[in-house]
């Protein structure tokens, strides 16, 4: 992602340690969200992007009188894509804001779960791994369907179609031993085995590709399914398209199409697969999919066409204005009381369903592939 485009995202929130007294009066009329997530490092645009979309939201909430006349507000706090410094600003938030917005790391989000001081609700993780979902967590509330969940939706058509021989590329990362683990379980139940694992490094801000793509290469693979961060899917088609592998290829959603198509061009990126967990975002049927785009042009400071991740802030975003409407106390225990109220709650084409002893609030999968134009086909 290029420096002045990740600037325009940035642009879009406010980044906050704390709150000065000259703020103090105006804070109090006011609900503060967080967002603890890497703004800098491997997963900066993902971050960046999931606020966007919430603060698209929260200004068109706040245009029209906010909650009983109170506006919402976003604070960001920047862990560097660091588990210990993802707990501690978590922490940072308690008695600031009211709830927070999915964080990024499969790492970061299983330090917070073992932490275990979480005292406020956290709208989801990306990536989500089965630590953090299993058992329920009293303060975390998945939007989207996991990780597993998606996992098994790839692996079901693989097999369906015959291709049997898998090859998969994992980050080594909580989140890519769990990717590991989903794959190699699944196959086993279904009398397959998994033909090749490449596990790709992620050290800090930098990434080591090769070790992964040197492991499958010269496999006989008849298809091959990409774990990680979108930027590095991206890079792994290119490589492996370079390489001369004309294997079908398939990806999570956190894979981006766009990032995909510049990478690896068109052609390569041309029926590539993706698992997806939210609704179109360019549906134009779908009233929760057209007010996302009719709010990303209104207030978005930028040219751009909203993303699946614009998506997933803004719907996370959305949850909570409902949860402290649903419970009538903007407070962080209102929230969560609020959430697990939502049973088959329907935002607008998209149902989400929590309670007390439920936090994933939809198993929605389906698969959509890249086409000539580049361009995604649900």
């Amino acid at each position: 992602m290029n420096s002045g485009k990740r600037a325009r995202l940035l642009s879009m929130v406010v980044t906050v340690v704390g709150l000065s007294s000259t703020h103090a009066h105006a804070a109090e009329q006011e609900i503060l969200v967080g967002h603890v997530a890497g703004y800098t490092g491997l997963v900066a645009k993902q971050a960046a992007e999931v606020a966007a979309g919430a603060t698209v939201l929260f200004q068109s909430i706040n245009e029209r009188g906010g909650i009983d006349g109170r506006k919402l507000r976003l604070i960001a706090a920047d862990d560097q894509f660091n588990p210990e410094l993802t707990v501690k600003l978590v922490g940072e938030m308690k008695g600031k804001a009211v709830a927070l917005l999915p964080m990024t790391g499969s790492a970061n989000a299983l330090a917070l779960a073992k932490d275990n001081t979480l005292d406020l609700p956290l709208i989801g993780t990306l990536p989500s791994p089965e630590g953090v979902r299993n058992p329920v967590q009293k303060n975390i509330f998945h939007l989207r369907a996991s990780d597993k969940e998606q996992t098994e939706k790839i692996l079901e058509q693989l097999l369906t179609v015959g291709l049997t021989n898998i090859s998969i590329l994992v980050p080594n990362s909580p989140a890519g031993e769990q990717a590991a683990k989903n794959v190699e379980a699944y196959l086993a139940g279904h009398d397959s085995k998994l033909l090749a694992t490449g596990v790709y490094r992620l050290t800090g801000s930098k990434s080591d590709l090769q070790p992964a793509l040197s492991a499958v290469e010269g496999k006989p693979h008849r298809a091959v399914v990409l774990f990680g961060p979108s930027e590095h899917v991206a890079d792994l088609v290119k490589e492996l398209r370079a390489r001369g592998d004309t294997a079908p290829m398939y990806a999570l959603s956190y894979a981006d199409s766009k990032s995909i198509v510049r990478a690896a061009g068109n052609g390569s990126a041309r029926g590539i697969v993706i698992s997806q967990v939210l609704p179109n975002p360019n549906s134009k049927t779908l009233p929760l999919a057209r007010a996302l785009r009719e709010d990303f042009a209104k207030y978005a400071k930028t040219k751009d066409e909203p993303t699946h991740l614009n998506f997933e802030g803004y719907i996370a975003a959305r949850l909570i204005v409902e949860a402290i409407r649903k419970s009538k106390d903007p407070t962080a225990e209102g929230v969560r009381r609020g959430l697990e109220q939502l049973r088959a709650y329907d935002l607008g084409g998209y149902v989400v369903d929590f309670s007390p002893t439920r936090h994933q609030g939809s198993s929605f999968v389906e698969l959509a592939v890249i086409g000539s134009n580049g361009e995604l086909v649900y």
